[in-house]
Parts: C-alpha cells; sequence; structure tokens
C-alpha cells in the first residue's frame, strides 16, 4: 500500500472517531438540557401549586364575607313560608270547627256534603304543599263522626243487597271500582305517613292496574313525588315525564313540569332543569307553578 493510500484510510478513521465522540457528546447535553428543564418545570408547578392555594384561600374569604345576603335571602323566605304554614293552620282550626258545624246539621237533616271528601281534598292540599315547600304541619285531620262506622255499615249493607239484584257485569265493574279506591287509598296514606317506599308500590300497582281510571295521572305524578322524596331523582324525572306526554290536560300537568325542571338540578343537569323551567314560565307565567319556577332558578343562577 502507498503511503497516500495509507494517509487517505488514517483520516477516515479519524473522521470516524470523531464524529462519534460529537455523538456522545450531543447526547450528554441533550441529556443535561433535559435534567434542567426538568427541575424548572417542577420549580413552575411548585409555584402554581402555591398561587392555585393563595387562591383558594382568598375565594373562601369572599365567600365568608358574602354569605350575610344569602343568609338574609333565606331567612325571608323561610319566614314567608312559616307564614304560610300559620295560615294554614289557621285554617285547618277553621275546616274543624266547620266539622262539628257540618256533623250537626248533617245528623239533624240527614244530607249536605260529604266531610270525609271535604277533609280528603284539605289533606291533599296539605300534602302538596309539604311536598313543593318542604313545610310540616302539626294540626291533625278532623276525625269522622262518631257513627261513621255504624254508617258504612249500613251503607255496606246496603249496597251489597243493591248488587244482588244488579247484571254481572255491573257487580263486577262496581268491585273493580272499590278495588281501584281502595288501592289508591292505601297509597296516600303510606305517603302521608311518609313511608315513600311503599307508597311509590301502592301508585306504582294502581297505575298499572287502572290505567283508565280518572286518577292515573294522579298515581303516576305521586310515584315521581316519592321517587323525589327518597333522592331517586332519576326515576322522578321519568315519571313527571310520563305525565307531560300523556297527560297534557291533567291537573297534575304543570305541577310534574316544575317537579321535573327541579329534580334535573338535583342530577347535575342545570342546563337542562333550567330549559324545563323556563318553557314553564314562558307558557304560564301568572301559575304558581310558574312563580315557584323563578324563585327557584333565581335560587340557583
Amino acid at each position: 500500500m502507498t503511503s497516500r493510500c495509507k494517509q487517505a484510510v488514517v483520516c477516515l478513521v479519524c473522521a470516524g472517531l470523531l464524529g462519534a465522540c460529537a455523538s456522545k457528546g450531543d447526547m450528554e447535553t441533550l441529556q443535561n438540557q433535559a435534567y434542567r428543564d426538568r427541575q424548572e418545570s417542577r420549580k413552575t408547578i411548585q409555584r402554581l401549586e402555591e398561587d392555585l392555594a393563595k387562591s383558594q384561600e382568598a375565594l373562601r374569604d369572599d365567600i365568608q364575607k358574602s354569605t350575610s345576603p344569602v343568609q338574609a335571602r333565606q331567612a325571608n323566605t323561610w319566614a314567608e313560608l312559616e307564614a304560610l304554614r300559620v295560615q294554614v293552620a289557621k285554617q285547618q282550626e277553621k275546616l274543624e270547627t266547620l266539622t262539628m258545624k257540618f256533623n250537626a246539621l248533617t245528623n239533624a237533616q240527614g244530607e249536605g256534603p260529604s266531610l270525609v271528601d271535604t277533609v280528603r281534598d284539605v289533606q291533599n292540599i296539605k300534602i302538596a304543599l309539604q311536598s313543593q315547600f318542604g313545610l310540616e304541619f302539626d294540626s291533625a285531620v278532623p276525625a269522622a263522626p262518631a257513627d261513621a262506622g255504624q254508617a258504612a255499615a249500613d251503607t255496606g249493607k246496603t249496597k251489597a243487597e243493591a248488587a244482588a239484584a244488579k247484571p254481572a257485569e255491573q257487580a263486577k265493574a262496581e268491585a273493580k271500582a272499590n278495588t281501584a279506591d281502595a288501592l289508591y287509598a292505601k297509597a296516600e296514606a303510606a305517603f302521608r305517613a311518609k313511608k315513600y317506599e311503599v307508597a311509590r308500590q301502592y301508585y306504582s300497582e294502581f297505575a298499572t292496574a287502572f290505567k283508565k281510571h280518572p286518577n292515573a295521572s294522579q298515581a303516576i305524578f305521586w310515584v315521581g313525588e316519592c321517587a323525589y322524596n327518597l333522592q331517586d331523582y332519576g326515576k322522578a324525572v321519568l315519571a313527571y315525564q310520563e305525565v307531560i306526554e300523556k297527560y297534557p290536560r291533567s291537573t297534575k300537568y304543570k305541577p310534574a313540569v316544575l317537579k321535573q325542571g327541579m329534580a334535573f338540578f338535583k342530577i347535575g343537569k342545570d342546563k337542562a332543569g333550567r330549559a324545563v323551567l323556563q318553557d314553564l314560565i314562558d307558557r304560564f307565567p301568572k301559575d304558581p307553578e310558574s312563580i315557584r319556577a323563578k324563585q327557584f332558578l333565581k335560587e340557583h343562577k
């Protein structure tokens, strides 16, 4: 091999070694830079965490300072509800007085409006107030007349005797109606006793068995109310939706829309709840349900 060829080979070998050295040096430089970057990132994260902690502390202070107006609004609201409770209690007292007078008149004349129906209507109003506003009423429901048991027995005998003379189909229809009324009464009694799971079962059974009954929409609504009181808000939304879709002319239509909107807020669907309540307000601006919806939306801004 000539001298020039040897020199060329040596140069190539040196160049390869220099390239390898350069690559190794570059890798060390990159590793050092990455280490410094990680250290800097840790410091940055630490500073951000400290800033976040300070911001949270400041936010807690601001909330603490701003609770006075909130507490004042809550106090006003509860004052209004307490006033309503007192008014209902007074009306209940008047009803008890009227009950005594009606009893005297009914015993004397043998006719007049049914006190049982009147008491049931007032009790239903009280239940609705309890469900919507969370009120409690101490006064008891007026008792039935002392001779009501005997009268019921006499009425039962009369009905039995009359049923024997009626066609079989008519008697069967009346028996079914009596069964429906008895089942609905059980559901109402369980709800009044705050046995919401039992009441829900009775109302559900009624709604399934007596779909054409005048109280069918009522039963489905109270299924929703039972679920709402049991904090099963998803099931409540579905029950209210069934009333809304199937019974648009029911007296429970607007209450179902109101409570569905409130239930949506309970499950974190604020946007859906706000849309439902605003639609109620737009369509029925002067109705009690819309007034309650406006108040609810103000409380959940």
